[in-house]
């Protein structure tokens, strides 16, 4: 069954009834596909590409960032240190009472959540603390390019600009995200991606704007010759999301990279040069490198691009396989994260007949999550978000986490609407909300019972005082604990990859001071643990 990138609501009735299971069900169920037919030759080799496009560190400006170095923890950022960006005042710090502050410091357990009321389950009682910082995720240091580069680790010539915002007293810090970074796992099924939507359903094989971008165009052969063609691919919002970071200047990239250029250096570098891939890695295992120090791929880009896609996508030359670099690098991401399904959660085996799968805590909660706690008008159906139903629902919504005048949120209608997230290995993705101002499962379960921070006429109507007890607020906690897939958890197929070395301060040169993630296989790893 497909669903998700379309706009069919296929996800159940989501409504306040008794604690049905079946609507949460996930087995079985798929993205909706493109038509991919005219472009991809071979799906298993694309999804090769996609996967390792995604994790190599040498697509970045500094030869350290990835797309994984923000989704490399059950697909989201866990990081502490050098995560905050200073929001909607552009400046670091609270606005009322005490907070950690500044570029590269280390959020602790006691500045969270970063609307803090004297008593959590009261909107209206003192504040204790607010800020407006972000809980987002760093990446690279504010640079201005000159051109690419093939060393090792393979970074671009670039210019160091001082950097007004994030430094250390006048050193340059790795900048850092002003959204939280949400999961890319089950994100394939999302109409638009990004908290506000701008990766549109229709990918237009260039950036993440579809029919906005009236001069995008890729290029096809006729006749020997590359020929201008504009695209509109529909269901294919992961496509448009995965080309808006490799470029941009504060995620990967120094000010000024072109696709075609990141095409022509990678497709002049061994693919995960530098990283280890696991000979039993559930997708780049078969190209592992075995020899010496065991890394990379016994592959090139160029090759696995021609393996992949139609010829009259590359067979014009190296120009075009440049010029078309971006739509080879969204599609394949696309299809790589197609099978980024996590349907083998306690909740999908209660829901086909294994009553033992949720605890009776877990139970009662279901029964809350779909009556009294509310929550499931808009975290419906089986992915546990209404934003796979298009532009309908609650797919984007105000929910009162922030004031409106903070971040505007969806790209077409604003008042502050963000997409609604998934639920599935919530337990994993903290900390949580667009801005990361809650660090656990207690603390999003208080704010919805209070009914949000900064309710106002924009906030959805599904947001009110619940009335929750202690009990029931552990329950609903204890149900949402039953929405994390063990395979997930524990990195196994097709939830594996190869080796990642993340920054872990600000100051980090992708040597020292990194959180180094071994490569593992399909039968996984050492555990992945909740944000802390």
């Amino acid at each position: 069954m497909l669903l998700g990138r379309a706009v069919t609501n296929v996800s159940g009735d989501g409504g306040s009834g008794g604690g049905d299971a079946a609507q949460f069900s996930l087995a079985g169920k798929r993205p909706a596909e493109p038509d991919l037919a005219n472009f991809v030759k071979d799906r298993a080799a694309a999804i090769r590409l996609g996967k390792a496009f995604f994790y190599d560190q040498q697509a970045s400006g500094d030869g350290v960032q990835a797309c994984a170095s923000c989704h490399f923890s059950a697909g989201a950022d866990t990081r502490v240190r050098n995560s905050l960006n200073p929001g909607a005042n552009g400046a670091f710090g609270a606005i009322t009472g005490v907070f950690t502050t500044g570029p590269n410091a280390t959020l602790v357990a006691a500045d969270f959540p970063f609307h803090k009321l004297s008593d959590a389950n009261n909107t209206r009682s003192a504040v204790v603390r607010d800020t407006d910082d972000i809980s987002g995720s760093q990446g690279v240091f504010l640079r201005s390019f000159v051109q690419i580069g093939f060393g090792s680790p393979a970074s671009d010539v670039c210019n160091s600009v001082p950097d007004p915002t994030f430094n250390v007293h006048g050193t340059n810090v790795r900048r850092v995200t002003g959204r939280n970074t949400p999961t890319n796992i089950n994100a394939a099924f999302n109409f638009r991606n990004f908290w506000d939507g701008r990766a549109r359903n229709e990918f237009n094989g260039v950036d993440p704007h579809g029919a906005a971008t009236a001069n995008a165009v890729i290029f096809r052969t006729v006749g020997g010759v590359p020929k201008p063609v504009k695209i509109l691919l529909r269901n294919s919002s992961a496509a448009s999301q995965a080309v808006g970071p490799p470029n941009n200047i504060t995620e990967m990239s120094c000010d000024g990279r072109s696709f075609p250029q990141l095409g022509r250096k990678l497709m002049n570098l061994i693919p995960l040069n530098g990283q280890k891939v696991n000979p039993t890695e559930s997708v780049l295992g078969g190209l592992a490198n075995t020899s010496g120090g065991g890394r990379g791929l016994n592959a090139t880009y160029v090759g696995m691009i021609q393996d992949a896609f139609k010829n009259d996508l590359w067979d014009g030359g190296s120009v075009q396989m440049e010029n078309n670099f971006s739509l080879f690098w969204g599609l394949s991401i696309q299809l790589w994260e197609d099978t980024l399904i996590s349907d083998n959660a306690p909740i999908d085996q209660f829901a086909a007949g294994n009553t033992a799968a949720l605890s009776a805590s877990a139970v009662r909660g279901l029964g809350l999550f779909t009556g009294k706690g509310r929550c499931s008008h808009c975290h419906k159906g089986p992915t546990f978000s209404d934003a796979a139903n298009g532009e309908g629902g609650q797919a984007f919504a105000n929910t009162g986490v922030r004031p409106v005048a903070d971040d505007t949120g969806d790209i077409l209608e604003g008042h502050a609407r963000f997409k609604t997230p998934t639920l599935r290995n919530v337990e994993l993705t903290g900390p949580y909300f667009h801005n990361g101002g809650q660090a656990t499962l207690a603390q999003v379960v208080d704010f919805y019972n209070r009914g949000a921070d900064f309710a106002g006429n924009l906030t959805n109507s599904q947001i009110r005082p619940l009335g929750l007890s202690s009990g029931e607020k552990a329950d609903l906690v204890s149900f949402l604990l039953s929405l994390t897939d063990e395979r997930v958890r524990n990195r196994k197929g097709p939830f594996d990859g190869p080796s990642i070395c993340v920054p872990i301060d600000g100051l980090s040169d992708g040597v020292s001071n990194t959180r180094c993630i071994p490569a593992v296989g399909a039968a996984g790893g050492a555990p992945f643990v909740a944000f802390q």
